[in-house]
């Protein structure tokens, strides 16, 4: 299980690290907001699919840094 926990934290802060992956992301973000913002009042399917995307992104983002708070977690009972 610890093993586990270490490799995970080393996947996600090499993710966070790697400018690349974050660039995409935050391109991906920057694309919905705009497709967010700039709709019309009846583009409500337009609106739901870009807050959905922005929410799986979040959840990305969440998911990568309980991976890195596992590691020090198991670090501090040490």
């Amino acid at each position: 299980m610890t093993v586990e926990i270490r490799i995970q934290a080393e996947d996600a802060k090499r993710l966070k690290n790697d400018t690349a992956f974050m660039q995409f992301m935050q391109d991906v973000r920057d694309l919905q907001i705009t497709r967010f913002t700039t709709s019309a009042a009846q583009d409500v399917e337009q609106r739901e699919e870009a807050h959905a995307m922005l929410r799986a992104l979040e959840q990305i983002e969440v998911q990568l840094d309980a991976a890195i708070a596992a590691e020090t977690l198991l670090d501090r009972k040490k």
